[in-house]
Order: C-alpha cells, then sequence, then structure tokens
C-alpha cells in the first residue's frame, strides 16, 4: 500500500529567506524517492533551486500564500512535510486538520508544529522533554544522528585534515549580515599565503567588490552554486561557517569550524555541549555593516581574527576537532528518518 504513495515537501525558499529549507527538504526527497513519488510544494523558490529540484526528477507545485486545505489536498498527499518558519495562526489550523501523515522538521523555535505526527529536530540539545510533555504522541527524530544531508555527502571521499589546504567561508543563502567581503578582506591580510574560498549560494549583494577582489588576490576564490559542495568542504582544513544547517554538512566532512551565531534561531549553537568541541560559536548578531558601531564590527572582527589565527597555526588541534565532529555525524540520517516514517505510517494506519 505504502509503495509509491506520495510524499509533499512543502517549503519556503526566496532571496530573502534563503535556500535553507528547501534543501534540507531536498536532502530528505533524496532518501524518499526510492519509497514515494516525491513532490515539491512552495509559495516562493528561487529559479536555481527550481532547476536543481527538476535536475533531480521531483516535481513542482507553486501555492498561494495563505495555505489551505483544498489546494494541499489536490496534491493527493499521504505524507505531508512541512519546514516554514513563518506559518501564521489559520495555517497551522489548516494543517492540524488534513488527513494525512504530518512530518515537521523544527528548529526548536516558537511556531513549532506539536501536533504532528513525526517531528525532526537534529540539534545536539533538542529538548526531549518538551517535545515530550507538548507532543506525547508523536514519533521523535532528535539529536545529530538525524542530520539532513545530501547524497553527495556519501559520495565524497574524505582528506586528512592536516592535508587540506583550503580556508572556506560559507555564510548561509542570504548572508544577512553582509559578513562576506569585510571577512574575507580580514583573511586575506592575516593569512595572505592560504587559499580562501567562499562559498555563495547565490549572487551577492557586494558581489562587484567581491570580484574585484578575487582579481587582485590569486588567494582568493569566489564559488557558487558548485556541483558538489561536500567536494569543497572535505578540502576545507578550516571553516568560517554561519551557525545554521551548515554546521552538520561540516561535520560530516570532518571540517573544524568557527561558527558565526548570526540569527537568533541559530542562539542554540552557543548553548549546545558541542560549542568549543569541534566548532567553536561566535555571537554576531550585533554587526551591522550599514551604518552600524564602527567599533563594534571592529571588535568583532579582530575576535574572529584571533580565533582564526590560532586554529589555523594549531593543526593538531584542528586534527582532533574534526576527529570530534566525524564521531558526531554521519551521512545515513536522511535515511533513518525515512526508515522512521515508514514505522508511523504504518502504525497509524493500523489503527485506522
Amino acid at each position: 500500500m505504502l509503495d509509491k504513495a506520495r510524499i509533499v515537501f512543502y517549503g519556503n525558499s526566496s532571496q530573502q529567506i534563503g535556500a535553507g529549507h528547501i534543501m534540507r527538504l531536498f536532502a530528505l526527497a533524496q532518501a524518499a524517492q526510492t519509497q514515494f513519488e516525491v513532490v515539491f510544494a512552495y509559495k516562493s523558490c528561487t529559479d536555481v533551486l527550481l532547476h536543481k529540484l527538476h535536475q533531480q526528477g521531483f516535481s513542482t507545485h507553486s501555492i498561494n500564500s495563505p495555505l489551505n486545505t483544498h489546494e494541499l489536498m489536490l496534491l493527493k498527499p499521504t505524507v505531508l512535510v512541512v519546514d516554514d518558519y513563518y506559518l501564521v495562526d489559520s495555517e497551522l489550523d489548516t494543517l492540524k486538520n488534513l488527513d494525512v501523515y504530518l512530518v515537521k522538521l523544527d528548529d526548536g523555535l516558537n511556531n513549532a508544529i506539536f501536533f504532528a505526527d513525526l517531528i525532526i529536530n537534529p540539534a545536539p540539545n533538542a529538548p526531549l522533554d518538551v517535545y515530550k510533555r507538548h507532543a506525547p504522541t508523536a514519533m521523535l527524530c532528535l539529536g545529530p544522528q538525524y542530520t539532513y544531508l545530501r547524497q553527495e555527502f556519501s559520495r565524497c571521499n574524505l582528506i586528512p585534515v592536516e592535508e587540506r589546504k583550503n580556508l572556506l567561508i560559507t555564510l548561509g543563502g542570504t548572508d544577512s549580515k553582509s559578513l562576506a567581503l569585510p571577512l574575507s578582506k580580514l583573511l586575506l591580510d592575516c593569512l595572505p599565503q592560504v587559499q580562501i574560498q567562499l562559498l555563495l549560494g547565490k549572487t551577492h549583494q557586494h558581489q562587484l567588490s567581491l570580484k574585484n577582489l578575487q582579481k587582485k588576490n590569486t588567494c582568493f576564490h569566489l564559488i557558487c552554486n558548485p556541483e558538489s559542495v561536500a567536494e569543497i568542504m572535505s578540502r576545507s582544513g578550516l571553516a568560517i561557517s554561519a551557525a545554521g544547517g551548515t554546521l552538520g554538512e561540516l561535520a560530516s566532512m570532518g571540517v573544524p569550524t568557527l561558527a558565526l551565531i548570526t540569527v537568533d534561531n541559530q542562539l542554540p549553537a552557543l548553548t549546545s555541549p558541542l560549542n568549543n568541541t569541534w566548532y567553536h560559536g561566535i555571537d554576531v548578531r550585533n554587526f551591522n555593516d550599514e551604518n552600524g558601531d564602527i567599533s563594534q564590527n571592529r571588535d568583532l572582527l579582530n575576535k574572529i581574527r584571533e580565533e582564526v589565527l590560532i586554529l589555523w597555526h594549531n593543526t593538531c588541534k584542528r586534527v582532533h576537532m574534526g576527529e570530534q565532529a566525524r564521531q558526531l555525524v554521519d551521512t545515513k540520517g536522511c535515511q533513518r528518518i525515512i526508515e522512521q516514517l515508514m514505522i508511523g505510517i504504518n502504525n497509524k494506519l493500523g489503527h485506522q
């Protein structure tokens, strides 16, 4: 009965929101496609991401805002997987009353859909007690063993950290704090002989300045929408990364990381028991590239500079950090989630 039933992945990805929602759904869809017919539904999605979804063979459907029962049920889902921070109360009511198996990707934010049949939160400090209290009947996939990783991460050969010569900057889909340019300049200044790679998901707000920086510095490389992000990470001896879902990808590739908390929903990275193990967290939410406090910005950049220099010149420490990361996250998280999903559907149908 479950063979090729339809699973609908609903998420949002715009120039403002970034690609994270769709890309972690993409990772789950890759694991689900042998068991289900996969459909993506979205309110907004960039052309680059739509192309990527179509390349994989997934169907896509643009839907209206707010979400409504009629439009969602026209997609005939057996399973609906939801990843959207910005659902309003009427949309939550719509989801609650759908006759489907509901899955929620959760980051511990206030709009958690506690009535979902399955809730996923890969954070190492995902609050089991909170979920048990508010969602006593839900199946739970909590912790790093459920990290969302695309198939490319399982196909990539690992290079020992001590042999990796590149330093990677990756700041999420939007770089909301406009850190790419000042960070690139900072690293070129303090590590002029190191190969520095700036990974971008789309054209950056400072694209022209970054291109000019690349022209003037042979050690600086702009990379936009690469064929394999995993391949780039596997060659990185250190990363400076926004503290979102990218951390799970970096951990799987054993990349010691300086994690920058750029928005409020990344704050758990500071309180996580993993902070100061395989990654070091720095709160940069107060950084403001436009009309900001210059002295405050300078202090934050100096702190990043100091951390980078300490880590880059301590190869033994970075090797140890990489080993810790690899022990934490493997490449089977999405597979484990789909296995739990199949069990949950069977259990639900068995009680109907």
